[in-house]
Parts: structure tokens; sequence; C-alpha cells
């Protein structure tokens, strides 16, 4: 399996798809607690990068794209650019597009079911309808019209979904940058005559594409096909047409009657909307009797693409296994300058909850606050009270006459002098909010009944505010 490629937040795993203006990866997201997602990740080509009004048209596809959410529309993740190349994450949609089910139809010499056809183009009326409805946030109609309804920009799913694609060349009405005049963007088969010749196209448009797609689907064969371009553009301008049954005898007269009408040359005598299209359909096949489900596609798809469905299978599998190539590492704790972790919970002093026993090797405390009274401590009256300069962290907690920690105090130091601390091992889970630092007791001096009962010596008693 080839190595991913790391491309911003994801990675690309293989292409599935090229065009003139982009390329389609199949490609890994990660995310925080083993999340990971397939998707497709669009991305415009470099030749195609430097155009900006392209660049334009990518940026309002995705903003467009990203509001619909609809069973039938391929559902836009994210939009992004990495390293100058644009790019839209969308949904990956485990099958294969429209065209290669036509094409293997022909293959096997027959042409798609009735049922199955009017299944299909059900499905995409519906997807269009929804977008056609569209309002923004302010509750104002978007008329958003596809404009590239095509084979190749409907996905079926092995388990019978069905999802139109790309709005690469969809319109707003009232969007900054309209579509200029006599520049024609779309597949030129699939064209509405009103595209061809560069005049504003509205959701009518989109219902002579999608009959286009039902009159292919139905008899096996192209209907606006010439050998170039321009011959194309004339057939679809005159709208030359033979009936459905022409190449199909089963294809019966209330059904070539709802075809030929989404094939109106004049848009007016066309069905006004894609749902209208949808419910002919399906009241014709209530009528007669040619019942298709989700679940009849699913079973056509894996019985046609068998193999197929086994390969990528295999291959899903060895997607799934796939770890990010740098592992997440958990970043450090955060570290205090005397080397102290900082990950216990540190408390404010005078807060709830229990607090941690001191320890006598953690930092210095700070010193008192400046409006703090301090508590009037009895020194012995041949020692006076010794009062130990300011600290700069944390705060100190009085010891408790119970937990003594002895000492000894250097050879020809004086009683007034601070007493080094030889910091053993640090002991684990130390609370930094109650750190202490305790003078231990002299047992060569006199001692007043006060530091007899604390444990301490006069010398030690300090003024101290906690």
């Amino acid at each position: 399996m080839k190595k991913p490629t790391p491309f911003g937040k994801y990675y690309l795993l293989e292409r599935i798809n090229i065009g003139g203006m982009a390329e389609v990866f199949r490609a890994k997201a990660f995310g925080v607690e083993g999340f990971e997602r397939l998707v497709a990740v669009k991305r415009i080509l470099p030749n195609i990068a430097e155009d900006k009004e392209f660049i334009r048209m990518f940026i309002e596809e995705a903003k467009l794209a990203v509001q619909l959410n609809h069973a039938n529309i391929a559902q836009i993740f994210d939009l992004g650019v990495v390293d100058g190349s644009y790019y839209i994450a969308l949904e990956h949609v485990h099958g294969r597009d429209l065209r290669v089910l036509f094409d293997r139809c022909r293959q096997l010499g027959e042409a798609m079911s009735v049922a199955q056809a009017c299944f299909v183009a059900m499905k995409v009326c519906e997807g269009l309808d929804y977008a056609h409805n569209k309002r923004d946030q302010a509750g104002r109609e978007l008329s958003l019209v596809h404009r590239d309804v095509s084979p190749q920009n409907i996905l079926v799913s092995f388990e019978g979904e069905v999802k139109l694609i790309d709005f690469g060349v969809a319109k707003a009405a009232g969007m900054g940058g309209s579509t200029q005049a006599g520049i024609l963007k779309g597949k030129f088969g699939y064209m509405s005559p009103e595209q061809v010749r560069g005049q504003d196209v509205d959701r009518r448009s989109d219902v002579f594409s999608c009959g286009i797609v039902l009159y292919e689907l139905l008899t096996g064969e192209r209907l606006f096909v010439g050998e170039s371009d321009f011959s194309t553009l004339e057939k679809v301008r005159n709208v030359e047409i033979l009936p459905p049954s022409t190449y199909n005898r089963r294809i019966p007269d209330e059904l070539e009657r709802i075809v030929l009408k989404a094939l109106s040359k004049d848009a007016g005598d066309r069905y006004q909307n894609a749902i209208d299209l949808h419910d002919e359909l399906q009241a014709f096949v209530y009528t007669a009797g040619e019942f298709y489900s989700r679940k009849d596609l699913a079973a056509w798809m894996k019985k046609t693409f068998g193999k197929e469905i086994e390969d990528e299978t295999v291959k899903l599998e060895g997607y799934r296994q796939l770890k990010p190539p740098t592992p997440m590492i958990a970043p450090s704790p955060p570290i205090d300058p005397t080397g102290e972790d900082l990950r216990p919970t540190i408390r404010a002093i005078g807060g709830s909850g229990p607090r941690a026993p001191a320890s006598p090797f953690a930092p210095s405390p700070p010193s008192a606050p400046a409006d703090a009274v301090p508590e009037p401590v009895r020194a012995a009256p041949s020692q006076p009270v010794q009062a130990l300069p300011p600290q700069s962290h944390g705060s100190k907690p009085v010891r408790k006459p119970t937990q003594p920690v002895p000492i000894a105090r250097p050879a020809g130091v004086k009683s007034s002098q601070p007493v080094p601390v030889i910091k053993p091992p640090p002991p684990p889970a130390v609370s930094r909010s109650q750190p202490a630092a305790v003078i231990p007791p002299l047992p060569d001096k006199p001692r007043s009944r006060r530091a007899v009962d604390a444990g301490w010596d006069d010398d030690d008693i300090e003024t101290r505010v906690y």
C-alpha cells in the first residue's frame, strides 16, 4: 500500500479521479482519542491555481455546498489552503458514479431496468429540489442552480445511496461575481438549450439535465453527442431528440411522455420544479407496479460490482489500520524554574478542601501581604526574634508540632544564620500549595515553655503570616 502523503491536517491515500481543473483524493483525517474519518479531498490543480476567477468560483462552491445537508447531496466538511493549493474535504462515498454504471450496463448488453432508472432519477430530483429551495439564515432564497447535473456528478454507493456532488459551477442569485455571459460551464452534452446560448438559467435548466440522464439510463444511448464539441452544442441548441422508445421498446408510453416533457426545448413547457418531475415518476412507478427501493439498488450494485467491492473492502480495511505517521505525543508537564513538576493541583490559601502535607523540601514561600497583621509571638528574653527574609514562591503553612524535622546545624554557624537544608529525593505527590520550611530545634540552648510545647527552639520562633 502506498505511503500516505501529509496534506495539511489530512493524509492523502490515493488519487481516485482527476479532471481538467481539480483532482480528487481519498484521504484520512485523525483526531484525539483515536478519532478518524475517511474523506474525499478535492484539490485544485497547480496550473489552475493561478486563475483568480476559478479560485473565486471554487471558494463560492464550498460556501454554498457547505450549507446543504441532505441525504442525496454529498456533505462538504472543510475548505482550506495548503501551500497555496485550495481544497475542499467532502463526504467519501464508497461506490461508483453513474457513468460507470451506464458503461457497465452497455458492457452487459442491456439497458438499466425501468424501475431502477426511475428510482435513481427520483433521488436526484429530491437532492435538486432541496438545493433549489435552500434559504439562507435570514430566510431569503438562495436561488441555487447546480448547472452541471451529469452522470459523473451522481454517485451511487454500494449500499444503494444516490448522492449529487460537485457544485463547482453552481451560482446563487445576488452573489458578487456572476457568471460572465457567453462563458459555458458544465459538460456540453448535459446542458440545457438556454445554457448553451449563454442566457440566464434557473432551476428548470437542472430539470432538463436530469431528463437527459434519465433518457440515457432508459435507452443505454447517449442523447446529445456529436463528432465535435460544436456539433454537440448544435444538437443541444436545437434539441434534436428521438423518442426513447426508439432504442428501448420496453419503455411505457406514460414514462416516455414524462421524459419528453422534461426535455422540452422551451423552459416554460418543462416541469417547473424538480419535485414535479419526481412526483410524476413516483406516480408512474406506483401505477405500473415498478416498485424499487434502496435495498434493491444495493443488491444490484453488489451483484454487478462484486469483485470490485471485495477489492475495495480489503483496501479500506488497510486504510482503517493506518495510524498517523508521527505519533501524537502528550505534551510535557509544566516545569517550575526550581525543577519541580507543576501538575499537582494548586489550591489557593484559605480555599476549601483537604490539603496535602507540607514538605520541608519545597521552594521558599512568598512574602506576607502588606495588609496582613502578624501574629504576636513570645520570644525568649535572652534571644531576640529573628525574622526570615521575604520569600518569592508558594505559601507556607504552620507545621504541626508532631512533625518536626530535625536537621543538624553545622558547627560554627550562629543561631541567627539560616540553617542550610540538604534536600533528599523529593517525596511523591508533593503539593506546591502548602510548602513549609522548618528550622530544627537546638538541643544545646535553654528553651522557653512555649518552645518546649511546640518542639521548636526559641531562635526558630518567627513572626509569620499564613
